[in-house]
């Protein structure tokens, strides 16, 4: 029993690109965007013969934002060239199964299905099943994973879902869309799970060295969150073997985040020049600003912004500033405030962690010596 297939999610089609400020700018991360598409579907048509399926696993667009002319000539249109390789379908939490949704009102393929809230069963081919859900409002908090099981545990079964799993960071910066555990998907019986929701690619479970599934992640960037290369999977199963996952990368523009040493520049100027030399004219990029700095050094991030505009020095840039200001003991000396304000922090150096001692010295200092608190929304 094998399957092959490719995997997709978290396309956010007609996303609004948020962080973004250039309404040009945003216009052409749109169609990149749709580009993107285009070329995935392209190449899943160059190899459907070796396929027997493609499985979309959710938020294939912006539910609050899409564009009809999107779902019609761009994604309907695209799957139908498909034909007959069967589309399979469960949608997310941004483009859930609800009355307006497209995949209601909208006339889809023959070769797509498009999966109902509670988990149902496709058959493939002979001993080999695909199990999916969708994400509605009637069970978008529920964790429809617990006591679900496959049929028949001896063919070759997969699911596919747009979930959080539980017991990882990423359930905060994501949400908990149909949660569930690592133990959940073990005690289920699958051979594989698709998943969409976290949009970087990686294996599950977390609490098991056993592979049992992967999150494909966005293929294309969305957000200054998602720094780093974005993949679609191609899925190769045999029954009691490990799945075979190879990345394949159709990414338009990357996301980076770099490190900006500040420790020996005196001047907003050479901060200009630093990063004339970074040299990513493509990218999209957070710049940290680090280091120790005099604390005379006045670093304005919306001078930067529009520096980096007006150069065109990037596609786009955002900057945090986490220099820290360096005070003299001479200069702390000099102070009664600043040395009592020093006694203090001491005081409490076993009743609170390092980090959180030092972003209050950094604060106070500050206070003290330039009458200003600079960069508290960094810490």
């Amino acid at each position: 029993m094998q399957a092959s297939f490719l995997q997709i999610s978290d396309f956010h089609l007609d996303s609004k690109f948020l962080g973004l400020v250039d309404l040009e700018k945003i216009s052409q991360r749109k169609k990149e965007l749709e580009d993107t598409f285009k070329n995935i579907i392209q190449f899943a048509n160059s190899i459907k013969d070796s396929l027997d399926f493609v499985v979309f696993a959710g938020d294939m667009f912006e539910g609050e934002c899409f564009l009809p002319q999107t779902i019609k000539s761009l994604v309907i249109y695209g799957l139908e060239s498909l034909k007959p390789l069967k589309v399979f379908i469960a949608a997310g939490n941004h483009d859930m199964l609800e009355e307006k949704s497209p995949y209601v009102i909208y006339d889809w393929p023959q070769n797509v299905h498009i999966f109902k809230p509670e988990f149902e069963k496709a058959r493939i081919k002979d001993n080999v099943y695909l199990y999916g859900a969708s994400v509605a409002a009637e069970n978008k908090s529920r964790n429809i994973l617990s006591g679900f099981k496959v049929e028949n545990p001896q063919a070759l079964n997969i699911a596919v879902m747009h979930g959080a799993e539980t017991g990882g960071s990423e359930i905060s910066i994501f949400g908990d869309c149909l949660p569930f555990s690592g133990a959940d998907i073990i005690k289920s019986g699958v051979d594989y799970i698709a998943l969409g929701h976290y949009h970087n690619c990686r294996p599950v479970p977390l609490s098991s060295d056993k592979v049992l599934g992967y999150y494909s992640g966005t293929p294309e960037s969305v957000s200054f969150k998602e720094p780093g290369e974005r993949f679609i999977l191609k899925v190769d199963l045999r029954k009691g073997e490990l799945p075979s996952v190879d990345k394949i990368s159709f990414q338009k523009r990357l996301y980076k985040e770099i490190d900006l040493d500040c420790s020996a520049i005196v001047s907003s100027e050479e901060v200009k020049e630093a990063l004339r030399s970074i040299g990513e004219r493509d990218a999209i990029l957070t710049i940290n600003l680090t280091g120790a700095i005099d604390p005379d050094l006045r670093i304005d991030l919306e001078d930067l912004e529009d520096f980096v505009r007006q150069e065109n020095l990037f596609f786009s840039a955002r900057f945090k500033n986490i220099t820290r200001p360096v005070y003299s003991k001479e200069m702390i000396e000099s102070s009664l405030l600043g040395r009592n304000f020093l006694k203090i922090i001491e005081k409490y150096k076993d009743k609170y962690p390092q980090d959180i001692l030092d972003a209050a010295e950094r604060l106070g200092l500050d206070a003290i010596f330039t009458k200003e608190v600079r960069n508290w929304n960094e810490i």
